[in-house]
């Protein structure tokens, strides 16, 4: 047993260090691209980006239906740019061209098409504590796509996707299981995903790291840690902190909904939960972290200065306007965007299903009362419902000021409540073997 877990450890601390490794070969490797064809694709975009402006909405009044233009603009931005020549820098400290008398989406509009006379207004800034490792994939894409031909790619993707994630959990798990993905992706928008760059990258981890466990008919104990391992890695390696926790609730749900082991218990079952969740927040932690390390010994920036500052910002309570708020006035700001007629509606549907369904079961059969046994086995679904009102209360200030984004963490919790409503119904417990411990 001692010999199992050394194993195990070996193996964990062998994916982390590969993992690092790899993620810096690809973003270097992305770095060493020609920028020129970028460039004049950007360049071909601008129309789309003066039309919108830099937060448009979708539908007027609806905060949920507001793109990021400001944070795509960022990240076109970096992307286009050559950099100083020193490759190994520019990966590990991402600069870019900002310009001090506009913002970002007609500074990256002025770049992209080499507006004369406006040398003066630019300067460089660098945005090393984050991996940027979605640059990968957009410098690639860059190459061949304009913006509006990476959006319309994105819409068919992240529609694509989301039937086979549907098609998986009713053949794997049960029809009635495909609801809660429904009511997630309500909550999400689908339709302003596809449009927006800082809103694409979580979706797909998750979605993808589901449609992973989905595949796969059996899974080892150890295999189950890594992949949530992993998928930590990879969320913190794309994003810029938008709505991480969908990464861990998507094949959370998948896990705990095919998870059935003859000898299981309730309490076995919880510490699952909470080893999953466990390996995916190292696997955050760890691969955010090496990117500071790495920036501080090959460069000589101050990254971990500027982390700490940043940290203490948005872990405060206090907004932009110096206004003081609460964890509650945080968690009713970004609920407040769900708030809404269209969002009610759905939920009281979804609640009359639950009832329903519950009452046409007890026609057809006697069902005995739920007990205190069935009561504990759904304990890790309340678990991943709190750790979305958790997140965003702790990062008061960065859910305060982007709460238009950062709502969508509660697409976890709608995830959460939703199953485990489910799962005290009768007849919509079929799971699939998933837990082998050889």
């Amino acid at each position: 047993m001692h010999r199992k877990k050394s194993v195990f450890w070996i193996q964990v601390t062998a994916t982390i260090i590969g993992m690092i490794v790899l993620g810096a070969l690809l973003l270097f490797c992305a770095y060493l691209l020609s920028t020129g064809r970028m460039k004049s694709h950007i360049a071909e975009s601008d129309e789309t980006f003066n039309y919108e402006g830099i937060y448009p909405m979708i539908i007027q009044g609806y905060k949920c239906t507001q793109l990021d233009n400001y944070t795509d603009g960022l990240m076109y931005t970096t992307a286009i740019y050559p950099g100083s020549g020193d490759t190994l820098r520019d990966m590990l400290e991402n600069p870019r061209i900002e310009y001090d008398d506009v913002n970002m989406v007609q500074g990256m509009n002025d770049y992209a098409n080499d507006v004369q006379g406006r040398e003066s207004h630019q300067y460089e800034i660098t945005y090393g504590r984050y991996w940027h490792g979605y640059l990968v994939i957009l410098k690639t894409l860059l190459l061949f796509l304009n913006v509006s031909e990476i959006r319309m790619l994105n819409l068919m993707m992240q529609g694509t996707l989301f039937c086979i994630l549907l098609y998986l959990v009713r053949k794997r798990i049960g029809a009635v299981y495909q609801i809660p993905l429904l009511l997630m992706e309500a909550v999400l928008k689908p339709i302003v995903l596809p449009l927006s760059l800082q809103y694409s990258w979580v979706y797909y981890v998750g979605i993808l790291s589901a449609i992973v466990f989905l595949i796969k008919e059996q899974w080892q104990s150890k295999s189950i840690f890594l992949l949530f391992l992993v998928t930590g890695m990879i969320t913190s390696y794309v994003d810029l902190l938008t709505y991480p926790l969908i990464t861990l609730g998507l094949p959370m749900m998948v896990f705990l909904l095919r998870w059935q082991k003859k000898d299981g218990t309730w309490r076995k079952k919880l510490l699952y939960f909470m080893g999953n969740s466990m390996f995916w927040g190292i696997g955050y932690a760890v691969m955010w972290g090496s990117k500071w390390i790495l920036n501080s010994i090959f460069t000589n920036g101050n990254i971990f200065e500027n982390v700490r500052t940043e940290i203490e910002i948005r872990l405060s309570n206090t907004g932009e306007a110096q206004e003081i708020f609460t964890a509650g006035m945080v968690l009713q700001k970004n609920y407040d965007v769900i708030k809404q007629f269209p969002f009610q509606l759905l939920w009281i549907a979804f609640l009359i299903f639950v009832v329903v369904y519950y009452i046409v079961e007890k026609r057809r059969k006697k069902i005995e009362k739920i007990n205190s046994n069935q009561l504990l086995n759904v304990l890790p679904w309340l678990g991943l419902s709190i750790i979305p009102l958790a997140w965003i209360a702790v990062m008061g200030n960065h859910s305060w000021v982007h709460y238009w984004f950062t709502y969508r963490e509660l697409s976890v919790t709608v995830l959460g409540l939703s199953c485990f409503l489910l799962q005290l119904l009768p007849n919509t417990k079929r799971c699939g073997m998933m837990d082998r411990d050889s």
